[in-house]
């Protein structure tokens, strides 16, 4: 990762609102670099901005249109007149006044560009088409079509158009635009792609629905995205590596049987009670009671501890859970169902707050994996370990003792 000094002093300095820092950042290479102030004009206009009018074309940040149009990361002005427009995005969601009066404010023929993570690009474009359709400023079914730099640009009324690209596209454009041995803009880009290593992977919000009803495509993508982050999160507070991946059946796993089961995450053997951080597409997330596509709990047959006292760790989490999700929701939840003894997992839904993204959805999760792993970390500790728990596997199915269901591999 390019760990520049800008995107080292944003990650220490804990920057409020990343998305800021990132379009004052660009703004301030298209404002002191001609050569990138002439690839942006290059790419962003359309045939019906006129030669001289580019001539004259400076970008202003924060830039205020009417009361009631709202304030454009970065404007392309030629005198009053916009002709290009910049919005830059992380995880926040759309403003009520994007895109459709920031679209009002451009002059005929000009265009509108978003730049966002890459994972955000396929809910964006639908988000973006949706709104100026109802806006009458777009044709319903209007297809996007694909330019340089990666953009996809959608037909407008007026003869304007959208944009939207991933900010690695765009950088990748700036940094062919570098002239030969032109070592300050060489070096501003490398502090602008810190920047995008540092903050291009952050959370995205997810909506209450995403959360409980499953997803295929970005929602799945942010799916797994968001396990990544627990899994370091807890990887962090058990001091252990950070190593999620898919955990696939068993080659010799046999219908009907538990080894089929197929998820994503992290096993924490160093906490000696078979944690784990688990996402599981096809057997837990969008059934009904669903709360969360995340699940923590236990691997029963990797406990070193005697399994009565686990019990009881899992059901003591499964509490703090409950009351999480009571918090967070509004209206508030009713507690789930505990896993039943004779389950080789015992499992729990990780509480996520609808809405947030970035650094705040990071400290949530942070916050509350430290209150879940509170009674797993006090019963590691104290007293010491006993020996591996033997769970005998049942002589048939359907008759299995508490305690004795063999645990997936």
């Amino acid at each position: 990762m390019n760990t520049s000094v800008l995107a080292h002093l944003a990650a220490r300095f804990k920057v409020p609102h990343p998305e800021t820092l990132l379009t004052e950042a660009l703004h301030f290479v298209l404002t002191r670099h001609p050569a990138a102030r002439e690839a942006v004009i290059a790419l962003l206009a359309t045939d019906a901005v006129p030669d001289d009018v580019r001539d004259w074309i400076k970008f202003t940040s924060e830039a205020s249109g009417t009361e009631t149009s709202g304030r454009v990361d970065i404007a392309g002005r030629a005198g009053s007149s916009t002709w290009l427009s910049i919005e830059g995005k992380l995880g926040a969601p759309l403003t009520p006044h994007q895109p459709v009066e920031y679209v009002k404010a451009l002059e005929k023929g000009g265009s509108i560009l978003f730049v966002c993570p890459a994972p955000r690009i396929p809910r964006l474009l639908a988000e973006l088409a949706a709104r100026t359709t109802r806006a009458g400023q777009s044709s319903p079914g209007e297809d996007w079509r694909a330019g340089r730099a990666g953009v996809m640009w959608l037909t407008l009324t007026e003869g304007r158009r959208m944009g939207v690209t991933s900010w690695r596209y765009l950088l990748t454009e700036l940094s062919d635009a570098v002239p030969e041995s032109d070592r300050p803009m060489t070096s501003d880009l490398h502090q602008l792609e810190g920047l995008v290593a540092k903050f291009e992977d952050e959370l995205l919000g997810w909506t209450t629905e995403e959360l409980t009803l499953g997803g295929l495509g970005a929602t799945f993508a942010k799916a797994l995205h968001t396990t990544r982050v627990l899994s370091r999160i807890v990887a962090e507070e058990l001091g252990t590596a950070h190593a999620p991946h898919w955990h696939t059946p068993s080659k010799n796993a046999v219908l009907p049987s538990l080894e089929l089961w197929d998820w994503y995450g992290q096993r924490f053997r160093a906490a000696g009670s078979g944690f784990a951080v688990c996402l599981e597409p096809t057997t837990y997330w969008g059934l009904e009671g669903c709360r969360s596509p995340l699940r923590v709990g236990f691997e029963v047959a990797e406990a070193r501890l005697p399994l009565d006292r686990l019990y009881q760790v899992y059901l003591d989490m499964h509490a703090l859970s409950d009351r999480c999700f009571h918090e967070l929701s509004r209206p508030s939840t009713n507690a789930a169902g505990h896993a039943p003894r004779s389950d080789g997992w015992w499992l729990l839904p990780f509480p996520l707050r609808p809405g947030l993204a970035g650094e705040e959805a990071v400290d949530e999760m942070r916050a509350t994996a430290r209150t879940l792993l509170t009674p797993l970390l006090s019963a590691v500790q104290v007293p010491p370990l006993v020996g591996t728990a033997t769970i005998p596997a049942p002589s048939t199915p359907g008759d299995t003792p508490s305690e004795s269901l063999p645990a997936p591999s």
